[in-house]
Formats: structure tokens, C-alpha cells, sequence
């Protein structure tokens, strides 16, 4: 039996890690993507702080009741979850703001990059709230530039159908607009804008095998009942 305390690993050198969590609107979402899903960017001269979680309650929270009713989160909250390495996370002192599951970190924003030095892995998408206002955005010079959401997933149909080839290579290019949109395609029922069940999910079961192959460590969320 295996009697190993945590101070004993520490005092071996292996490491350990807490996980954190952080509500985000469409624009800091973006920019976490233009990052590969390896930090947070730098905070803006009026965000002195940066304002990581520590259980996924509360982000979920944040996330659903101030994310998708803000014109500037793009209606929209995503809630990421990421490891950082202890001892470096444990000098930050844990703060409750307002009832006892609302825990959070205070990190003074010009000590963000080694906070993103110091992260484990990818920032992983565990759940995402669409607003009734959102709208998404669309690459620019491209086959879906000013589309809405169900006219993007039409042109997804479409290159399917014609060559799935095409259809890789487009994801390969645009992943990042898939990645933001996956679970309210996912979600939603196509049978009034002509396309059946059936089509939809083997629009979506072929991006996601075609995501696996290509991007291996960033899972593409759709939700706890997703099975691919």
C-alpha cells in the first residue's frame, strides 16, 4: 500500500498542481486562443488584477449571470480550468468575496506572465453559456465572413458534402471559430433551416474526429453528454 504523504513528494521534487478556473467573454476568449490555449493575455491599465476562481460553481456562476447579459462579453460566458504548478500558485492567499464558495485568487496583473509560465498543459474549455444575444464572430476575408451562426453551420454542411478534404482543411484553418461555436451547434435543432438531424451530427461527429487528429491535446467541448 502506498503511504506517500504529500510533504514526502514535495520533498522528492515532484510536482504538484492546483487547478483554477476563470469566467471569460468572447474577447478574452479570443485572445486566449491567439495564445494556443497557454495563458491569459496581459490585463488592461484600468484590470490592476487578475481574478482567478477556485471552484467551477462559482465561475459557472459568473459566467451565466454576468457573461451573457454584457454587451462586451459578447453575450457569451466561457468558463475555463487550468493546472498551475505549486509552490509558485500557494503564495497567493486565498480570498472569499461575498458567500464561502465564492473563492478567489488575487494576482497583481504585472505578475500575470509568470503566472502563464507556470501553467500546466492547455487552458481547457469546461463549460460554455450562450447568451440570447450572441452572435459570434466570423474570419475575416473568408467564406464566412458576416454569417450568422446557422449560416456558418450550412457552409460546414456544404464542404462536407462536397470534399472532405476541403472540410479538413478548413478546419485546420479556422479552428479557432469551431472551438467558440462546437456546443451551440451542438445543441441546436437545424430541422427549419433544412438540415435534418442525421446531417448535423455527421457534420459535428466529422469535425471532431477530424479535431482529434489535429489537435490531439485541446478538447473540443460539448458538454458533459458528448460521448466522441
Amino acid at each position: 500500500m502506498n503511504t506517500t504523504t504529500l510533504s514526502e513528494i514535495q520533498l522528492k521534487g515532484i510536482k504538484t498542481l492546483k487547478t483554477l478556473y476563470r469566467p471569460v467573454g468572447l474577447t478574452e476568449m479570443k485572445l486566449i486562443l491567439d495564445l494556443n490555449l497557454k495563458g491569459f493575455p496581459p490585463r488592461l491599465p484600468e484590470q490592476p488584477i487578475f481574478y482567478p476562481v477556485l471552484n467551477k460553481a462559482y465561475a459557472d456562476q459568473i459566467a451565466y449571470e454576468w457573461n451573457t447579459k454584457d454587451r462586451f462579453s459578447g453575450y457569451v460566458g466561457f468558463v475555463t480550468e487550468f493546472d498551475v504548478d505549486s509552490p509558485f500558485i500557494d503564495k497567493y492567499q486565498e480570498q472569499i468575496v461575498g458567500s464561502t464558495r465564492h473563492n478567489e485568487l488575487w494576482i497583481p496583473a504585472e505578475e500575470l506572465e509568470e503566472l502563464n509560465n507556470n501553467i500546466v498543459g492547455h487552458i481547457r474549455m469546461v463549460d460554455v453559456f450562450y447568451g440570447a444575444y450572441y452572435e459570434g464572430v466570423t474570419p475575416e476575408l473568408s467564406i464566412f465572413e458576416g454569417k450568422n451562426i446557422v449560416e456558418q453551420f450550412k457552409i460546414w454542411k456544404e464542404i462536407l458534402v462536397y470534399n472532405s478534404m476541403d472540410f479538413y482543411c478548413e478546419l485546420k484553418e479556422y479552428w479557432k471559430y469551431i472551438f467558440l461555436n462546437y456546443k451551440l451547434w451542438h445543441d441546436s435543432d437545424f430541422n427549419e433551416y433544412g438540415i435534418s438531424d442525421l446531417e448535423k451530427k455527421e457534420v459535428l461527429m466529422t469535425m471532431n474526429v477530424f479535431w482529434k487528429e489535429q489537435f490531439p491535446e485541446i478538447r473540443l467541448f460539448a458538454g458533459i453528454s458528448e460521448k466522441n
